[in-house]
């Protein structure tokens, strides 16, 4: 992910600062502290984010005035006001503020809805007048226009009360009739929707050994009422219908009970659920019944479609479309299928909340809603996570066995080998050296843009092959970055295939140690360590053919690398180059010699194929160990 964070100072500042981008060189934040966004399902979003005292904005906020936007490469996914602010100097003595801030939803709180009727209303038109009142109280750049509205609901005349917007839309209609409230944000205006459903069915599952590092479930069934005690409206005492009353309360306390159609008058019984969780007693009254067998009615109904239990998830998963672009990414609203029968049936659950970390945004927590469980449907979660129980413990069992069948094993293994010594301390050595690795003539290819996206799959075939190390084209020039080149290392890494090193394309019109420093700063984001291979690409028509003046151009590109600590230098080039137009002082010898059968004088590699596989691929021999 490309993270950017601008700051504004205030609702004026059109032009706002830069504090944060994932680009190289450019103001970052305290990767240190926390630099976390929280998406969620009808609720504010929030950012949470620390920058340090050289940071360009550490002076610039206002709380409740500085606004700030949070871009993924060119999308807004975040819009919002600073709230708190929070200076802080630790132990070891730096200086750093934590900032809190909430999206636009956040502006609903700054006003309050006066006591009025909407008559004869829609559920759009009671939300325009909603939206209304909000906009005539407060400032232009908090205003929202309403956009997409679908839940249904009758005609009818509404009401408001005294309490704050956001409240009144949660209270008044989601909390009522259902359905998600989201906010679309822009560089001009706030638009807010109600609809019915959000999101999708993702074809990324949640799945063990995939992408899900840990998983917890918990089942709350407290709120379970087994005996409830129904009550109607009020009476008053001249009312002749006295059978219907529950003679118990006073008179000026006298309220509607199914006492007389009851055998027991005080409760309504489900005898299911009280044998599953046992004696529960709970009261609910029915406004406007006035009549007994009707409150009956309506209270067996009631305690039959109540929910037995909720269920919560947090879910901790690596977020692979960062480094694989055909898995999906982890988005509100959508939904992903669960995937491991050790924790849960298999089932398709809704991200309520997402945290994305933007200094390290491998580090993603999913989070979902609480889901509403009917009797059937927690007894049949029961029923299969017993079966599921069982399952584990049979698969334990087959695994011990295996580890005991294993050991006896390694223990005859091991007396045989007793007998060689000798041997058999070579061969430890070899797995040590990791000599068993690498033999000459092992191969490593490598690859730049022109061989597009490769997936864990592709890798795995190359692998399969014989395939042992991977060399990606890192830059060229002062300008060119390869866009494939993380994922290439990574995809390849995940597929048992070793990271030799990356290599730069050297051109003319630019000097050697320009381009070594572009160079160098792309191996540094890609992380590669000072022991990998740093190879220079020597081939391009643009280059000087004056010896000296060529031989003069790498010295120089090798030195802004060496000096960095990157000592594993390597020539790569035509065979018919080396020696004639430049000569070779790097440590290592990469020789491009296609369609002969026999290795290169001299050659620490030999780049023998562009057609690797039957594709367009480059390959190579490795003649030092270095290179695998």
């Amino acid at each position: 992910m490309n993270y950017k964070v601008i700051l504004y100072q205030n609702e004026n500042d059109s032009t706002g600062i830069l504090i944060h981008s994932s680009i190289p060189e450019l103001p970052k934040m305290q990767s240190t502290q926390t630099a976390v966004l929280t998406q969620s399902l009808n609720a504010v979003d929030t950012f949470v984010f620390s920058i340090g005292y050289e940071n360009p904005g550490y002076n610039l906020v206002t709380p409740m005035r500085s606004l700030v936007k949070v871009y993924d490469g060119k999308d807004l996914i975040f819009y919002g006001r600073i709230i708190k602010q929070n200076p802080v100097m630790d132990s070891s003595g730096l200086l750093y503020q934590t900032f809190t801030a909430n999206s636009v939803e956040d502006f609903l709180h700054d006003s309050v809805q006066i006591q009025q009727t909407v008559s004869s209303c829609t559920i759009k038109q009671y939300l325009q007048a909603i939206i209304a009142q909000h906009n005539s109280q407060v400032e232009s750049y908090k205003n929202i226009i309403l956009g997409a509205v679908d839940v249904s609901g009758s005609v009818v005349t509404r009401y408001l009360d005294y309490e704050d917007t956001f409240d009144s839309i949660t209270n008044r209609l989601v909390n009522v009739y259902g359905g998600y409230i989201t906010v679309e944000f822009n560089n001009e205006h706030s638009t807010l929707n109600y609809v019915n459903s959000v999101g999708e069915k993702s074809l990324t599952p949640l799945r063990l050994g995939f992408n899900m590092k840990s998983a917890s479930k918990v089942i709350d069934p407290t709120s379970v009422v087994t005996r409830l005690i129904p009550t109607g409206d009020d009476i008053s005492t001249d009312d002749d219908s006295s059978s219907t009353t529950d003679s118990s309360l006073t008179t000026d306390e006298q309220v509607v009970t199914p006492k007389t159609v009851l055998s027991n008058p005080n409760y309504v019984q489900d005898s299911d659920l009280e044998s599953e969780f046992g004696v529960h007693y709970g009261t609910e009254n029915f406004s406007g019944v006035t009549d007994a067998a009707t409150l009956l009615t309506q209270a067996k109904t009631w305690i039959a479609k109540q929910s037995t239990a909720t269920e919560s998830w947090e879910i901790e998963a690596s977020n692979l479309h960062l480094i694989d672009k055909t898995v999906d990414d982890f988005k509100v609203g959508n939904q992903y299928q669960f995937v491991n029968d050790y924790v849960a049936p298999t089932e398709w659950l809704q991200v309520s909340e997402v945290d994305l970390d933007l200094v390290a945004p491998t580090n993603s927590t999913i989070k979902i809603g609480d889901a509403s469980l009917t009797l059937s449907a927690y007894l049949s979660n029961k029923a299969k996570s017993e079966q599921n129980l069982q399952k584990k413990l049979s698969y334990l069992t087959q695994l011990s066995n295996a580890h005991a069948n294993t050991i006896n094993k390694q223990v005859k293994a091991t007396s045989d080998l007793s007998d060689n010594y000798t041997a058999l301390s070579a061969t430890v050595q070899n797995i040590i050296d990791n000599n068993d690795v690498w033999v000459s003539g092992s191969k490593f290819i490598d690859t730049s843009s022109n061989n597009g996206a490769m997936s864990v799959s592709d890798f795995t075939t190359l692998y399969a092959t014989g395939v042992k190390g991977i060399m990606v084209k890192a830059t060229e020039g002062t300008t060119y970055v390869n866009s494939t080149a993380a994922s290439h290392l990574a995809n390849a890494n995940s597929a048992g295939i070793k990271t030799v090193g990356a290599y730069h394309f050297l051109v003319g019109g630019s000097t050697g140690t320009a381009q070594g420093q572009a160079f160098l700063a792309e191996i540094k984001a890609l992380g590669l360590p000072t022991s990998t291979i740093v190879a220079c690409d020597i081939e391009d028509s643009s280059l000087s053919s004056d010896l000296a003046t060529l031989n003069s151009m790498i010295a120089d590109f090798y030195k802004v690398l060496t000096d960095a600590g990157y000592t594993n230098t390597c020539d790569y080039a035509p065979a018919s180059w080396f020696g004639v137009r430049f000569t070779s002082t790097a440590k290592y010898k990469w020789i491009a010699s296609i369609g002969v059968t026999t290795k290169p004088n001299g050659a620490d590699a030999w780049q023998y194929t562009w057609t690797y596989n039957g594709g367009k691929l480059d390959c190579s021999y490795s003649y030092d160990k270095a290179f695998i």
